[in-house]
């Protein structure tokens, strides 16, 4: 099972990303994805409970579930790579989470996976209010992180170079995508999300 771990601050496309990888997953790939969301309360996941791990499961699409913790994240992963078994676990978190700290528990307790991999969306249009705002809790979500997408690229100000530096600045040598919250993720965008090395 290989894991991709979300994470970016309410409001960054999240969801939106995320489903449109599960997808190509699973028509293009033609592998199984298991999804968690990491919020709690969210509406519409009420199909049935895994035992003792507080998990809820629904089917989403061909080949895919989405599931909703309402325990311990490191219990639902193993969970579902003992009962559901897909090729792909997708965990987003919740927009206050830092993926770095959840990688290095899911690395230390989690050791069955084959590749696991941080990507943390960005919402360009307001990288700089929120950095302003939230400082480190909005730069800690992509200081530790695999990947990042710079998301809403077409519906951002004109500073867009800035942002794209300053974040460049935070990752080092992290790679960096551009994406548009108007046009679908492109195949590049996608493939660069679900290869390992």
């Amino acid at each position: 099972m290989r894991i991709l771990l979300f994470g970016g601050f309410l409001g960054s496309g999240k969801t939106t990303t995320i489903l449109q990888i599960a997808k190509y997953i699973t028509e293009n790939k033609h592998e199984t994805v298991a999804l968690i969301e990491n919020e709690i309360g969210e509406a519409g996941i009420d199909d049935k409970l895994l035992a003792d791990s507080g998990l809820q499961v629904r089917p989403l699409f061909g080949g895919c579930v989405c599931c909703q913790i309402t325990s311990d994240l490191i219990t639902a992963v193993r969970e579902i790579n003992e009962t559901i078994k897909p090729d792909w676990l997708i965990i987003e978190m919740t927009g206050l989470a830092i993926p770095g700290n959840i990688a290095k528990l899911i690395n230390e307790y989690c050791n069955f996976y084959t590749g696991f991999k941080t990507i943390t969306i960005v919402d360009m249009g307001r990288w700089s209010e929120l950095k302003e705002v939230l400082g480190p809790l909005v730069t800690g979500q992509v200081e530790k992180t695999d990947l990042v997408i710079i998301n809403k690229a077409d519906i951002a100000g004109s500073d867009r170079t800035e942002i794209i530096n300053d974040i460049s600045e935070l990752v080092n040598s992290t790679p960096i995508k551009v994406a548009s919250a108007a046009d679908k993720l492109p195949p590049d965008i996608i493939e660069e999300v679900i290869r390992f090395e």
